[in-house]
């Protein structure tokens, strides 16, 4: 991607500096250096460059985060943000500006050279007026191309594409800033207050919600297509807007209903598994990642999901993760249906399990594997209700089950309960025999995650690291 335009958006004369000639031993052209945001903008429209550096500390004027949304108002220019230190609230504004990545100070060439590999990359060809259109696949046209509106934290538009624009009907510049709920209603025709509940649901639930809007073809009848609201997350886990995915007439949009039911069940069925699953491919991008996944990697600081790539930060264990990776993906083309297991892999009492995914047909582009992620730290989320209502357990004895399943022995589970041992012993009876177990190690692992079934399907062969 070498050669491509490159503003530079520093107040350190000395730090500009270096960090050009750093750009220029890359094989990039640095456009120009701006010392401020106001020159920045100036610099952005007049030269259009392919990439922006922006400082987030400007000194004194408007800074960088300010910078960067007036010139995504105008222009499809991605934005990489360079800071020393940044706070929660300067993190919240940086998001809403759709940035394509972050460097933090001081950094190597090797994380320069991949930030700007990773924003150039973004899934877009660049033309040189600035615009930007999706890449399709071979045989579709430009009228093909799905579109994409996105979010910041208060479910404003901070982003649409020239797809979405083209789908919509509205220039970009009258779509930013303005309420999701607002198109949503006009484009679905659905009353204003469902708009914005449907928006709360996904960033509530995490759950993607499907929107039938009518196609007007330009021959034939109309017909019904069906949109996606999305949640976004950060590279925490964090959920922190909405995506609405436009499928145009040639792209997903063609979806029986069937086929939209199965996704929606199979994307529910994964979020109620107490485990992490996600569905990468042999460069550890991430095609799906469930709800446990997405919490496991909030609390745990080893691992990441960085610009839709899994990763560990201890490079070994992330260098043996990609080789089980490898391995399983291999497998899963030959039919060998290998399984490896490494624990705990991120050093915080996670366990990683990479499984094949049978039936790659040797295609190499859609070669997938399964990562199952087991945090031991996890505390039970089993409820009041699910216990008494699906084992029958009395009032003492689901707080009982409770307080095992999070960590507690028997003895400190009944001081908790301001009970004896002897009683609390005579309430685990009673547990044993309502819920089919005879061993406490056995309940806990019924309570915390159900039937084992799920490794017992997937594990034909099983080779331990």
């Amino acid at each position: 991607m070498a050669g491509e335009n490159i503003l530079v958006v520093e107040d350190q004369r000395s730090a500009a500096g270096a960090l050009q000639m750093r750009l220029r031993g890359l094989g990039y052209d640095v456009s120009a250096i701006a010392k401020d945001g106001v020159e920045a903008i100036e610099k952005a429209s007049e030269l259009k460059p392919d990439l922006i550096l922006m400082d987030i500390r400007l000194g004194a004027g408007i800074d960088g985060i300010e910078a960067a949304r007036q010139i995504r108002s105008k222009l499809d220019i991605p934005v990489v943000y360079l800071s020393a230190h940044i706070d929660q609230k300067l993190l919240d504004r940086a998001r809403a500006t759709c940035p394509a990545g972050f460097i933090n100070k001081p950094f190597t060439t090797k994380d320069l050279l991949i930030a700007i590999d990773f924003a150039l990359r973004g899934g877009q060809d660049r033309t040189s007026g600035g615009a930007t259109t999706a890449i399709a696949p071979s045989g579709t046209t430009e009228n093909d191309a799905d579109g994409l509106v996105s979010t910041d934290h208060e479910g404003r538009i901070s982003f649409a594409d020239r797809a979405a624009e083209r789908i919509i009907g509205l220039a970009r510049r009258s779509l930013l800033d303005r309420p999701l709920a607002e198109l949503l209603s006009s484009l679905y025709e659905i009353p204003a207050q469902r708009a914005g509940g449907l928006i709360a649901s996904v960033l509530s639930t995490h759950r993607e919600e499907r929107l039938a809007r009518v196609q007007v073809e330009r021959a034939g009848p109309s017909r019904q297509q069906e949109d996606l609201l999305t949640p976004l997350f950060d590279t925490r886990g964090q959920c922190y807007g909405v995506a609405l995915k436009l499928f145009s007439s040639g792209g997903q949009s063609g979806h029986h209903a069937s086929g939209s039911a199965l996704s929606n069940a199979l994307i529910q069925a994964l979020d109620t598994l107490p485990h992490g699953v996600i569905c990468l491919n042999a460069e550890l991008r991430v095609d799906h990642m469930n709800r446990a996944a997405r919490e496991i990697l909030g609390r745990n600081r080893g691992m990441e999901c960085r610009n839709g790539i899994f990763g560990i930060q201890d490079r070994a264990l992330d260098a043996r993760l990609r080789e089980f990776v490898r391995q399983a993906i291999q497998g899963g083309q030959t039919g060998a249906g290998a399984m490896f297991v490494r624990a705990p892999m991120s050093g915080e009492h996670v366990e990683l399990l990479v499984a094949s995914v049978p039936g790659n047909g040797g295609d190499s582009q859609q070669a997938r594997a399964n990562l199952f992620l087991f945090d031991s730290n996890a505390k039970s989320n089993a409820s009041h209700d699910l216990l008494t209502g699906l084992y029958g357990l009395t009032h003492t004895e689901a707080k009982l089950v409770q307080l095992m399943s999070n960590g507690l022995t028997l003895d400190e589970a009944g001081q908790e309960l301001a009970i004896s041992v002897h009683t609390a012993r005579t309430h685990l009876k009673h547990v044993f025999h309502k819920t089919g177990v005879n061993r406490q190690a056995e309940l806990i692992h019924r309570i915390g995650s159900g039937p084992a079934s799920l490794l017992l399907k997937i594990a034909p062969t099983d080779t331990r690291n």
